[in-house]
């Protein structure tokens, strides 16, 4: 985009998503899961579409699901400071992105979709269809059983939803994204008003490949438990659905420096401008990126006081008095106007370089490892020469589906949740808790909030025997490894 172009399109994105906030944000309750959606229907169904884009990648970028704990879980970082992540101390009123998601983008997206499918809108009705999956697919990685089929419907009754499993929402959620898909077969553009589409500017190539990029993902996701094999191959062999083929399709949300409401919402932790919290690259992280030469390592992190690179130990406590240390992250990541990442064209050729290597497709698996790697330096800045080197070193070069999984939690700094959804589901690489951890392993589940305790409470109960452990920490997702 040219720096103009940029420019006109976040002065609109502030003036759409404040406008969004300024109507329907004091409006938000303590009825998390239960909100009427009709509440806000004297707004254009597209009204909605900016607020909820930027509040579905808010949650994404969260400062305590995603950065502090789920990066941390999975050693992308450490803290010398605060060591709640680390020791696995996650109380239940953390639980800000089950909130935050069902009463902000999850509820307006419903209303969207009704409008939409009242007004004739198609390709509106298949744009929220896909975020609304990616939202759920988003809570259902993190909590496990939850209420989808009956959620955001009181004004059918339905006060209390009740939960349904994971296997039952990954099943709707992929239903959903094969009508966004077909859709888009149908239609010849989206319409929506201008500027109101801040993820894609209205491309109907780029939703339809995003869409069938969450196709991809959460068929890779559920592949250890159901039968995705004639899915997938029918997937990747259609050509009416296309998948990201360069990093021009990465989905990615616009955050703007120009208002605070419109920063990336971890500036005020890692730019450069942000006091120190403590927060370093992890020394796993770090010693892995250093015993093979890895190029990215100059992105990640900075030097420490004696330049050199160092990664923070998981448990460490190191306190103020030895922070410097250790490699800070670099404060990029931290910068007002940083993209929010919904998925990257990296992501899909990792994805289907695992499926190749476990012959749930047909194809080379090195061809889109090297591609996903590639596609990754490249996000980062990093030229051919860098990947060339790397790619042709024994630690970069490919071998097998475990290289593929080591290589992609690599690849994923900086995307806490998608990053800890990963290992959780590959178990790569091995990570040892820090010694004075509160249980013997990485969580596998964020505990589910107090609001449901307070106003769902029966209904979460009986969600919790889905739960081999209840609602634990520990409580392995049905799709773990």
């Amino acid at each position: 985009m040219l720096p103009e172009m940029k420019k006109k399109t976040n002065i609109f994105l502030i003036v759409a998503v404040l406008l969004f906030f300024s109507l329907v944000s004091c409006e938000r309750g303590f009825d998390i899961i239960n909100k009427d959606p009709n509440g806000v229907t004297d707004v254009p169904s597209d009204f909605l579409l900016p607020g909820a884009i930027m509040s579905l990648s808010n949650a994404d970028n969260s400062f305590m699901e995603s950065f502090a704990y789920a990066s941390n879980w999975v050693q992308h970082i450490s803290c010398g400071f605060w060591t709640d992540p680390e020791r696995y101390n996650f109380e239940k009123s953390r639980s800000f992105l089950w909130d935050n998601l069902y009463t902000g983008p999850l509820n307006d997206l419903k209303v969207m979709n009704r409008k939409a499918i009242e007004e004739g809108n198609r390709s509106l009705q298949a744009v929220s269809l896909v975020l609304y999956s990616y939202g759920f697919s988003l809570l259902t990685d993190c909590f496990g059983p939850l209420p989808y089929t009956e959620a955001l419907s009181a004004e059918e009754g339905l006060n209390k939803p009740g939960y349904d499993s994971e296997e039952l929402v990954y099943l709707a959620l992929l239903d959903s994204l094969v009508i966004a898909n077909n859709i888009f077969k149908e239609v010849t553009r989206i319409s929506i008003s201008p500027g109101y589409d801040v993820l894609f500017a209205a491309d109907l190539s780029k939703w339809q490949k995003f869409t069938n990029g969450l196709r991809l993902r959460i068929m890779i996701r559920i592949s250890e438990k159901l039968d995705m094999r004639d899915r997938l191959r029918s997937l990747v062999t259609d050509p009416e659905s296309p998948l990201p083929s360069s990093n021009a399709d990465n989905a990615l949300f616009s955050y703007s420096a120009a208002s605070t409401r419109t920063w990336h919402p971890l500036y005020d932790v890692l730019s450069a401008e942000a006091s120190d919290g403590g927060y370093r690259i992890s020394k796993t992280l770090a010693d892995q990126m250093i015993s093979t030469a890895d190029p990215r390592l100059a992105v990640y992190a900075l030097k420490n006081a004696t330049d050199a690179y160092a990664g923070l130990p998981t448990g460490a406590g190191s306190g103020s008095g030895q922070i410097d240390n250790y490699s800070r992250i670099n404060p990029r990541f931290g910068q007002k106007d940083r993209n929010g990442v919904f998925m990257t064209f990296s992501e899909v050729n990792f994805l289907l370089a695992e499926a190749a290597a476990r012959k749930l497709i047909d194809g080379e698996a090195q061809t889109w490892y090297d591609d996903a790697i590639l596609s990754n330096f490249q996000e980062l800045g990093l030229v051919q020469a860098e990947f060339d080197a790397f790619i042709q070193s024994p630690a970069g070069r490919y071998t097998n589906v475990d290289r593929i999984a080591l290589q992609k939690w690599v690849a994923l700094f900086g995307r806490g949740l998608e990053a800890w959804t990963e290992y959780r589901r590959t178990g790569i690489p091995a990570l040892q808790p820090a010694a004075y951890a509160l249980e013997l392993s990485v969580p596998s589940r964020f505990l589910y909030p107090l609001s449901e305790e307070q106003t769902n409470k029966e209904n979460l109960q009986e969600a919790s025997q889905l739960l081999s452990k209840g609602d634990a920490l520990t409580s392995p997702l049905w799709w773990m490894k």
